[in-house]
């Protein structure tokens, strides 16, 4: 596949040429015909003359937005006019029936345009008014775009790209041929990576505080997770306890109920007991006043005596602990009431804390757990009731900031195919323009004995390449052109030899230098003549202008146009020389 060349004519069928460029009241010229030929055209005349003010024209006409010498377009207008008008006469007649516009059907396409002193200015195409994007577009399907600086080659161009570091030399170069755009995109692209990367930096750091606020919350939802659980059994011993407490008085009082029963039925055995050894002592009492009356024996009535006296003992003990176990009784009576209420106070208590529950535990064991849990509860410190809440809310956006995070992370890895996709393109084509300009810069400098390369420093890394020209004169090996190996007019030299090589790059039909060899000494002038005299022969079908204040040391095969000014005013002649070989 061909390559695309900046500027190359694609649409059309052939390249035009320029006929003919009239100044009207613009600078010095009152009123200028200026008749160009196919080829090389040579445009010459003393110092302050007119010639600069030709090619300045030439710009303007076409619709440049910049010029070298005045900033303000009304300011180009010959001292007291009003207006000016500038007309470039394009050839369009056809060659095997094309023609270079296809869609103009005229042998001449007429481009006029017209400036006032109110800083107002339009254009005519063959006298047709015509917005100024309709006259780039039509220039730009001739091949011509009058706003590349390599295109038409203004005064101090050469010096001004000779100062240059070679940085800012690679950069104006990219300018000239048209890759700014690459270098814009590039730039653009790892702006973009930059801004990725210092967003993906800042995602990470709130990633990581997202994390640490989720691990916080985590500690803080178990232990609220855990003081619910204490809680829970807290309040589960609480009602334990409680009910604990109400079995307790239950046994007590079980306990007394039966020590009562038992009391009873000891009383009631005792009080048996008792009437059966009173009726003993009753019986043995009647005996002894029978025998007493009977006059019995003394040792009988002894006896019985003896034997009242034991019944009546164990009778008075019977009695005795008949009146002991009443008063137990009694107590053990008040005792159960106490019991009772007890019991049922202790049953209210309960049952606010909750329903009754079974338990064989001592209320001391209860109370024992139930002591330890809220030691358990009290060494949790504080605890924060929205944990859960918060936990939830910190995990979100955590998850939210990890999502953030993963497609900055995809966004940056894109963001580096696509800054190294673009520095690729710029390398490429950078190395693309190299290689066609190369030959043509050595074949330049070979013309004049000299021999050099051009070479990028540094193009893995935009931000410091630089362009770097070497060149070499009577038999020298090539160097780096600089101060401190070249003089003055071998930089320009060598200079103005890849500024040509670079333009051979750029597709146009007319090219144009602006006073090439101003300071010069005469050896070096005849070097740059003899370069630009190769490069017009080497490129036969593209119209070239080139304006010195000297002659040429050629004496055929261009058009010489010499310029004068007489009382401030230009005046301009045309003398044709043509080689043999061309007629």
């Amino acid at each position: 596949m061909a390559r695309t060349r900046v500027g190359q004519i694609g649409a059309e069928a052939r390249p035009t040429h320029i006929r003919e460029v009239i100044l009207e009241n613009f600078m010095s010229h009152e009123y200028s015909r200026i008749k160009l030929e196919p080829g090389l055209n040579v445009i010459t005349g003393p110092n302050g003359a007119g010639k600069s003010s030709i090619l300045l024209g030439l710009a303007v006409a076409l619709g440049q937005t910049y010029t070298e010498r005045g900033q303000r377009l009304s300011d180009l207008i010959r001292r007291g006019r009003d207006a000016a008008r500038l007309t470039v006469v394009l050839d369009n007649s056809p060659i095997d029936g094309e023609r270079p516009l296809s869609s103009v059907k005229s042998e001449e396409i007429t481009i006029t345009r017209y400036i006032k002193k109110s800083g107002e200015y339009w254009h005519y195409v063959n006298n047709r008014f015509t917005p100024k994007a309709e006259l780039e577009e039509l220039l730009r399907r001739l091949g011509i775009n009058p706003n590349n600086a390599l295109v038409i080659m203004h005064q101090n161009m050469i010096e001004s790209f000779a100062a240059r570091d070679n940085m800012e030399k690679l950069k104006a170069m990219e300018d000239a041929v048209g890759l700014s755009h690459l270098r814009e995109r590039l730039l653009e692209a790892e702006s973009r990576l930059n801004n990725l990367r210092s967003e993906e930096a800042s995602v990470k750091r709130l990633l990581s505080e997202a994390g640490e606020a989720v691990e916080y919350w985590r500690r803080e939802l178990q232990k609220l997770q855990q003081l619910r659980e204490l809680e829970e059994r807290k309040g589960l011993l609480e009602v334990e306890y409680a009910w604990s407490l109400v079995h307790q008085v239950r046994k007590s009082l079980e306990r007394r109920r039966l020590a009562l029963e038992r009391m009873l039925v000891e009383k009631a055995r005792l009080e048996e007991e008792a009437a059966a050894y009173g009726a003993e002592a009753g019986a043995f009492r009647d005996r002894i006043r029978q025998r007493l009356y009977e006059a019995a024996q003394p040792g009988e009535i002894l006896e019985l005596i003896e034997r009242l006296v034991k019944v009546a003992v164990e009778e008075g003990v019977r009695r005795f602990r008949v009146s002991s176990l009443e008063r137990e009784v009694a107590a053990a009576r008040s005792e159960i009431d106490g019991l009772l209420k007890e019991l049922e106070e202790r049953r209210a208590a309960a049952s606010e804390k909750g329903a009754e529950v079974e338990t064989e535990r001592e209320p001391s064991t209860v109370l024992e757990d139930l002591r330890l849990t809220m030691l358990e509860i009290a060494s949790l410190g504080k605890v924060i009731p929205d944990a859960e809440t918060m936990y939830f809310l910190a995990d979100s956006r955590f998850r939210e900031v990890e999502l953030r995070a993963r497609q900055v992370e995809e966004n940056v890895k894109k963001a580096m195919e696509e800054v190294e996709k673009r520095r690729q393109i710029w390398r490429d084509k950078l190395k693309e323009i190299i290689d066609d300009i190369n030959p043509v810069y050595q074949r330049l400098l070979s013309s004049v004995g000299g021999r050099g390369v051009i070479r990028i420093r540094g193009i893995e890394d935009p931000a410091s390449a630089s362009l770097e020209l070497l060149a070499g004169f009577r038999g020298m090996e090539p160097m780096m052109v600089d101060a401190h190996t070249h003089s003055g007019g071998e930089r320009v030299v060598a200079t103005i030899a890849f500024l040509l090589a670079l333009q051979s790059y750029v597709r146009s039909p007319i090219r144009a230098v602006d006073e090439f060899d101003v300071h010069l000494d005469p050896l070096n002038r005849e070097m740059v003549t003899q370069i630009l005299v190769e490069i017009a022969r080497s490129y036969p079908s593209t119209q070239f202008l080139f304006i010195t204040p000297g002659r040429l040391p050629i004496t055929d095969g261009f058009n010489l146009i010499i310029v004068q000014n007489v009382a401030g005013s230009s005046f301009v002649t045309t003398s044709v020389e043509k080689s043999e070989q061309e007629h």
